[in-house]
């Protein structure tokens, strides 16, 4: 093979080019996806549901700004903040809407008038309205924790982006089925808010607040959108950066190994080519590099050059002999060739047993890791025989020639060494690798956006501190489907809704996810039947008659108001039922939403209909995903690393059969030294085993400060 390639180089070399060039022109078609959802695929059962429940509600996962003043209910601070409210609405794009002070709704009765109007239509400047305006606030269920605080020192705004792209054609009469009713579904089509348009909403809305920002009006900025904006811009600073770094510690080992240029450049121009081709076929086939895949170079980078140093070290020690050159490179190839592809091949065929992970990202990895193995192995037979039999080679100097030659002595010595005294090699090994198995029983799976994020950017303290001033940055979604249209009209269900809200609030509030909110229609309802009683604080609750509920409904409808449309679908068949919580580890959310979906499915989940079906609880929202990419995480790693390992060995004990003609060995003293050496580490190894199995595991297990 390599004869033919040295005696084709240049029409070989034209092909690498143009193969290369040919997926290279792919790059400018590369996208970067921070997003949650990325880290699942599209027809993942827990991202259907959510992007049918972001279709049918809007987007749960909003930028929080947290203005804190002296006093907020100041004319001066009232008035900044309604600047502040109107310059978002009109500079930042792909904003679906901006709740304030400014706009919130005030539900109230006059006679029997319901209105349902702003808050702050119009700002109130004397002492007096202005007082009256605090204590209603402060006193409101529906604006503490919402957007005030308990102590009213800081008010929120909360900025909702669009759920869709700008480029989709949007079908006013397609999405949810109107027959079932349901969050299940197959897979939406339409493309969702890109990461570049997040970009675009993210800075706008950071030019903004540093245009209003003040001494005594200090603005924070929280919440999943900002967090994305930020990881993708160090994800990307830090793959270039990473490379860079790599680049520059590889080429001067290899300089100091060869001392040579062409030592230097050919095993980097190999890799680079390597690394185009690969990361281009993901653009061609339309793979958005994600954070996990930031680790994609490192692979190609390691393997291309441990490759390249194989052929380039026995060319050299055989053009040092005073063998020509040509004759060198097939040589160092003949001798090589074949471990390499063995190589190549294991850790191709190991890698591509990620294809099948849950995790999205950790799938495209294994596929274009494996797929990039096999590209550098490509070219490593065709590209670096061509260049280096084109090439000038000139023999290393005396003193040159003698550093290398004590480099392999010293590696021969070490080599010499691990046979002479196996055993105590394989003793070290041993309790090296007992340490790891105690070691590898402590890892705990975590997903903490914040945590990859550097604390002097801010983000990490408003978040904190927006945890806890306003109870909370994160939401949990709970849909109902009643099973019938106007279903919630049955006051039954609604008292069952508040009740399962109260219980999960009051049993929650001091465990590790507080909720600092719960939000549904149950909440509309008790405003609106409180606005029509002369708005008295008695009348906050469910109406006792049942035929008011509907009429009442209407009446909030006939308002002008669209609020209801966040809570309840058209038909009254599903109800949304909202619940804030800090941000939090995901880990820790698994417990806290499996109890809110066991609560719910107890009440709802096995009671009959008319017709005999049963109600359905659906359990979504960006906590859910978060939960959802833990629990992906831990079966994929389980199930991946399982596969590789059966996978090597197979194709290892496959290998060995090959290499073996007719299954003939010469029992030379270094094969039977070797044999015995391998047998007795595969009693170590199946002792290791065994201990394994029964070694304790913490995986999934959630403790105060646990190492990740």
């Amino acid at each position: 093979l390599i004869t033919a390639v040295l005696r084709f180089r240049i029409p070989v070399l034209l092909f690498v080019i143009v193969f290369s060039a040919a997926l290279g022109v792919q790059l400018r078609h590369l996208t970067f996806d921070t997003s949650n959802e990325g880290f699942l695929h599209e027809d993942d059962p827990a991202l259907v549901i959510y992007n049918t429940f972001r279709k049918q509600f809007g987007r749960d996962d909003y930028l929080v700004l947290a203005v804190s003043s002296d006093n907020i209910f100041s004319a001066q601070t009232l008035a900044r903040l309604a600047a502040l409210h109107d310059d978002l609405e009109d500079s930042v794009p792909y904003l679906e809407d901006v709740t304030s002070l400014i706009n919130i709704r005030n539900t109230r009765g006059e006679g029997d008038t319901l209105i349902v109007d702003d808050l702050l239509a119009t700002i109130p400047e004397t002492g007096p309205d202005l007082d009256r305006l605090q204590g209603r606030v402060l006193n409101s269920p529906l604006y503490v924790n919402q957007i005030i605080s308990e102590d009213g020192r800081y008010t929120a705004l909360l900025l909702q982006t669009r759920v869709f792209s700008e480029s989709t054609e949007m079908d006013l009469l397609a999405g949810f089925d109107e027959e079932a009713g349901s969050l299940d579904g197959a897979p939406l089509s339409e493309d969702y808010l890109s990461d570049g348009e997040n970009d675009a909403f993210v800075e706008a809305v950071l030019e903004v607040v540093n245009r209003h920002q003040g001494e005594d009006f200090r603005i924070y900025a929280a919440g999943p959108p900002l967090n994305l904006h930020a990881i993708k811009f160090y994800m990307q600073a830090d793959a270039v950066r990473f490379m860079q770094l790599a680049l520059l510690v590889i080429g001067t080992c290899l300089f100091l190994m060869f001392r040579r240029l062409s030592g230097v450049v050919l095993p980097l121009l190999l890799v680079a080519l390597s690394l185009v081709s690969t990361v281009g076929l993901m653009a061609l086939l339309d793979r958005s590099f994600k954070l996990p895949t930031t680790m994609l170079p490192s692979f190609i980078l390691t393997v291309g050059v441990g490759a390249s140093i194989h052929v380039l070290s026995l060319t050299f020690q055989n053009m040092r002999r005073g063998i020509e050159k040509n004759r060198s490179i097939i040589s160092a190839f003949g001798h090589s060739g074949l471990a390499l592809v063995m190589t190549s091949l294991t850790t191709s065929a190991g890698l591509a047993s990620f294809a099948m992970a849950t995790v999205a990202p950790i799938a495209d990895l294994g596929i274009f890791s494996a797929i990039g193995v096999i590209i550098s192995l490509f070219f490593t037979f065709t590209f670096l025989p061509s260049v280096l039999s084109l090439l000038p080679l000139k023999p290393l100097k005396q003193h040159q020639t003698r550093r290398l030659l004590m480099m392999d002595r010293l590696l021969e010595s070490i080599a010499a060494f691990s046979v002479r005294r196996y055993r105590l090699v394989l003793a070290i090994s041993t309790l090296v690798i007992l340490f790891g198995v105690v070691g590898a029983s402590k890892v705990m799976f975590s997903h903490d956006g914040l945590e990859w994020l550097p604390e002097e950017l801010g983000i990490g303290y408003a978040t904190r501190l927006l945890d806890r001033e306003l109870k909370g940055t994160v939401a949990l979604e709970v849909v109902l489907d009643t099973g019938r249209e106007n279903g919630l009209y049955d006051r039954r269900v609604l008292l069952d809704i508040e009740r399962i809200m109260d219980e999960l609030s009051q049993y929650h509030a001091d465990r590790p996810v507080p909720i600092g909110k719960a939000v549904s229609v149950t909440t509309l309802l008790k405003e609106i039947h409180q606005a029509l009683h002369a708005n008295n604080p008695e009348f906050y609750k469910i109406p006792d008659n049942q035929k008011l509920i509907p009429q009442e409904f209407l009446l909030f409808e006939n308002s002008g108001s669209d609020d209801l449309g966040d809570l309840v679908d058209h038909r009254f068949r599903l109800a949304r039922i909202t619940f804030k919580v800090p941000w939090q580890d995901a880990l820790l959310y698994t417990p806290f939403i499996e109890d809110v979906g066991q609560r719910f499915e107890s009440a709802f989940g096995q009671r009959r209909l008319e017709g005999g079906e049963t109600m359905q609880v659906t359990v979504t929202g960006i906590m859910s995903l978060f939960g959802r990419i833990i629990h992906a995480a831990m079966y994929s790693a389980a199930q991946s690393y399982g596969i590789a390992l059966i996978v090597i060995t197979i194709m290892m004990v496959l290998f060995s059969s090959w290499l073996l003609p007719g299954g003939q060995v010469v029992e030379t003293g270094d094969i039977v030294l070797a044999r015995r050496v391998v047998r007795q580490a595969g009693q170590v190894v199946d002792r290791l085993v065994v201990a394994a199995q029964n070694a304790p595991c913490a995986l999934g297990q959630a403790h105060a400060g646990g190492g990740r």
